[in-house]
């Protein structure tokens, strides 16, 4: 859109300045989703949690995790939910692993992921 007594040069030259705004937002966002550490998933895992991960080779610390490390867990995770064989072959109840799934949905929702 050409605003009032604008020239199409300046059109592209305000156009180009906006795409270099949204850029460094759209950096500034990425960054923070790969390096920003404030996710404790730690908190919510149980004992009895803390062993199916570890039964599938998922180890949760005790720290704060970036949106990017939470979402790699669970996604991994949702991977499985439909892997009824591998889940029986490491004796996971398949209700005791969508409990799990919920409850990284409710951390999803804690933090507003």
């Amino acid at each position: 859109m050409l605003y009032y007594g604008e020239s199409t040069k300046e059109k592209k030259s305000r156009m180009i300045q906006r795409e270099r705004v949204l850029d460094m937002e759209d950096h500034k966002y990425i960054e923070e989703y790969n390096t920003k550490k404030f996710i404790d998933i730690h908190k919510y895992i149980t004992d009895e949690f803390n062993e199916i991960l570890t039964k599938l080779d998922i180890i949760v610390e005790d720290r704060e995790y970036s949106n990017l490390e939470f979402d790699k867990i669970n996604s991994k995770l949702i991977r499985l939910r439909n892997q009824l064989d591998l889940l029986s072959s490491k004796n996971i109840e398949r209700n005791k692993f969508m409990e799990l799934i919920m409850l990284f949905n409710k951390i999803e929702a804690d933090y507003n992921l």
